[in-house]
């Protein structure tokens, strides 16, 4: 029913990789989460959150839930744990029911719709400072995308602020319709025109991932690029499309916690088995 393909690299400035993603065709679940760099343990963070949201959808959990169910865990781990408190992650996630989609997201990661005939949507709202001054109306979008204020969140998963909110929407794919989710080390080096260009060529799901990854980080390669793309398969399977080239490092890492949290980077690497065995451990204490 379905097909998919996914990359991430450290890019070429950063220490490690603090993004992670799951590529869950079964369960019809995809996302990317982006540890919060300018906290603690950003790694970590996104390891937690990724598959603490994969064993909730796995229980039948809506997707809101799940995520909920993420940010309620990520500040129990740091109110446990004060050497990890205010780690932080985004996350953009979607869940694939038939043709339908539900995208749910907390932070400045992305999903977009794309269609080599009909062009390029956008399908979530950014949560920084730069929408927000958008959506007052003191900026515009296409200033939005290069001002200082675009790398401080206003939301993210195990930030508690009054106001959080998990974004939603919902669609249905058509068979040449095609979703990205991706972190912003891809969305901050290109613009729609340049993503849309790599959908143009009639390539394969891998060969766009490899052809959106080459551009990025030809562009600077400033942050942790991590993208997932997900189509219908016209076949009636489902498809994992290899990686070929690129590997995710599943490192761990988390964060201090502000109200608006600047994604800059830290280096704190804790073993991937550990954080299946604290996520374990927080579910087990009825998160």
């Amino acid at each position: 029913m379905f097909k998919s393909a996914a990359r991430s690299h450290i890019g070429h400035l950063r220490a490690c990789n603090e993004d992670s993603f799951i590529e869950n065709i079964e369960l019809g679940l995809w996302l990317v989460a982006d540890g919060v760099g300018g906290n603690v343990h950003g790694d970590f963070a996104s390891q937690v959150v990724s598959q603490t949201i994969e064993r909730k959808i796995g229980l039948e959990t809506t997707l809101t839930q799940a995520i909920k169910g993420a940010h309620s865990t990520v500040i129990k781990l740091g109110r446990d744990k004060p050497d990890i408190a205010g780690m932080a992650s985004t996350v953009v996630a979607a869940h694939l029911k038939g043709t339908h989609y539900e995208i749910c997201w907390v932070g400045d990661s992305r999903a977009y719709v794309i269609n080599s005939q009909t062009g390029i949507s956008q399908l979530t709202v950014d949560h920084n400072q730069a929408q927000y001054l958008v959506d007052i109306g003191e900026i515009s979008p296409e200033e939005a995308r290069l001002h200082p204020t675009q790398r401080i969140l206003m939301h993210a998963i195990g930030i508690n602020d009054d106001d959080w909110t998990v974004g939603h929407v919902e669609g249905d794919l058509s068979p040449d319709d095609i979703i990205l989710l991706c972190s912003d080390g891809l969305s901050d080096e290109m613009d729609d025109v340049e993503i849309l260009s790599a959908f143009q060529q009639g390539y394969s799901l891998d060969a766009i991932t490899d052809v959106l990854l080459e551009k990025a980080l030809n562009k600077g390669g400033s942050d942790n690029i991590t993208l997932i793309l997900v189509a219908l398969d016209k076949q009636g399977k489902n498809v994992s499309e290899p990686d070929a080239s690129l590997e995710l490092e599943q490192t761990g890492t988390q964060q201090k916690a502000y109200k608006y949290a600047d994604k800059r980077p830290l280096t704190f690497t804790v073993a991937g088995f550990i954080t299946v065995l604290v996520i374990i451990a927080v579910a087990a204490s009825g998160f």
